[in-house]
């Protein structure tokens, strides 16, 4: 397994240089590909821009967001390529323990969320206590507006399976995490991709406190990453990842088409 001393082996100054450069144009590259795709989609698709899904209908809402994480896996394919580097991201043959070990990442995904949020009120409560101010939590673009629309959660099932879930882990976890763990070793390597994963999902809050949504967001990337790096088998956080927003997806469709609410 890749989780194996040296946990931490600090590169040479100038790999560590590149390694950082390199991550961060990756994500760069990766957003920008996507906003660039997600406008060719649009066009094509005859949706207006920015999406607005009270206007839009619900699959072609979801077609556009699918075609814009096309981007994302353009970028890391391109880079891979371009450096003629593919051994930096674990890909092999699928076995079946992946299924289980994806199991275990989404159990820890789930943990992650609960200690995250109880986290997160003890923060936004010493917050209001100490500084009288009031901490909402960072609401996804996507879960606003799926609230306008139910209808839009369930489109958007297959394309957190097919695409969110394998795009954001070939970038993140993939080359990402694979040029932090060539820089620092393994476990800072980990850190530093969750860190750089969860500052990514900024552009994806709508509403509410960003650093809420933040650090959720990078403490489920640890638990993938570290998922990763024991199976060294990139399909397996993809598919934990994909799985936790199907999950999500659906359990907010069901309370937005009744009367129920989310345990919190």
């Amino acid at each position: 397994m890749a989780l194996s001393p040296p946990y931490v082996s600090v590169a040479d100054g100038r790999t560590i240089t590149e390694s950082v450069i390199r991550a961060l144009a990756v994500v760069a590259g990766a957003f920008l590909f996507a906003g660039v795709f997600s406008s060719l989609g649009a066009t094509l698709l005859g949706v207006p821009v920015p999406l607005d899904a009270s206007s839009t209908s619900a699959g072609l809402y979801a077609a556009v967001n699918a075609i814009s994480f096309v981007g994302f896996i353009l970028a890391a394919v391109g880079y891979l390529r371009v450096r003629d580097d593919r051994s930096l991201v674990h890909l092999r043959r699928p076995r079946p323990s992946d299924l289980g070990w994806a199991m275990v990442g989404l159990v820890g995904i789930l943990l992650g969320s609960l200690v995250m949020g109880a986290v997160v009120e003890l923060l936004s409560a010493l917050a209001e206590t100490l500084f009288g101010v009031t901490v909402e939590s960072g609401q996804n673009s996507i879960v606003t507006q799926g609230r306008e629309n139910p209808v839009l959660f369930l489109y958007m099932v297959p394309v957190a399976l097919f695409f969110v879930g394998p795009a954001e882990e070939l970038v993140f976890r993939g080359v990402v995490q694979g040029l932090f763990r060539r820089a620092f070793g393994v476990v800072p390597g980990l850190v530093f991709a969750s860190l750089l994963f969860g500052l990514g999902h900024y552009l994806a809050i709508s509403s509410g406190s960003a650093w809420t949504y933040i650090l959720t967001a990078g403490a489920l990337g640890l638990v993938l990453g570290a998922v990763y790096e024991h199976t060294e088998s990139i399909v397996v956080p993809a598919l934990a990842h994909g799985l936790w927003n199907a999950g999500l997806f659906v359990a907010n469709y069901y309370v937005a088409t009744t009367a129920a609410t989310l345990p919190g």
